[in-house]
């Protein structure tokens, strides 16, 4: 997992060139006025999603990928992200190949960071998630959540 500010993003763009187009993007669009939804920047290779929400109270499950590497950026607000291993979780709800989703219990390891506007987190396949969480109220949050595609 990586979570920095947006600012720092060219100390990640060696990770790889998906990464490094995904961060420069987020660093350089304003995505106020997008609509929210699915976009391309490189077909199923890279694309992002842009979200607007409320965020809620902490989930009994956390969720993890195997096919794409999440990153998330908040545009606006600020929420808890819950991270965590995959390693060891129980599965609580099987992997859909055509989601590229699987679902883990939590676990004891669970450990919650504060993303605030104008930060990012990188969550990896081995990293279990859990997005969306309020801070210390529910709040509308804009988050872009880029999908990058593992080689």
């Amino acid at each position: 997992m990586v979570f920095d500010s947006i600012k720092n993003y060219e100390l990640y763009t060696n990770l790889s060139p998906r990464i490094a187009k995904a961060l420069k993007f987020a660093a350089e669009t304003d995505f106020t006025n997008m609509a929210d939804g699915k976009y391309e920047l490189d077909g199923t290779n890279l694309y992002y999603i842009v979200q607007r929400y409320k965020t809620g109270a902490p989930l009994e499950k956390t969720e993890g990928h195997r096919k794409y590497i999440d990153i998330q950026y908040m545009v606006n607000g600020s929420e808890k992200m819950g991270v965590d291993v995959v390693d060891g979780l129980t599965t609580v709800d099987p992997y859909s190949e055509e989601k590229d989703v699987e679902f883990f219990g939590v676990s004891k390891k669970l450990t919650y960071l504060t993303v605030p506007q104008g930060y990012f987190a990188i969550f990896w396949p081995t990293d279990a998630h859990m997005p969306g969480r309020q801070v210390d109220q529910p709040q509308d949050v804009t988050k872009i959540v880029f999908k990058v595609k593992v080689d």
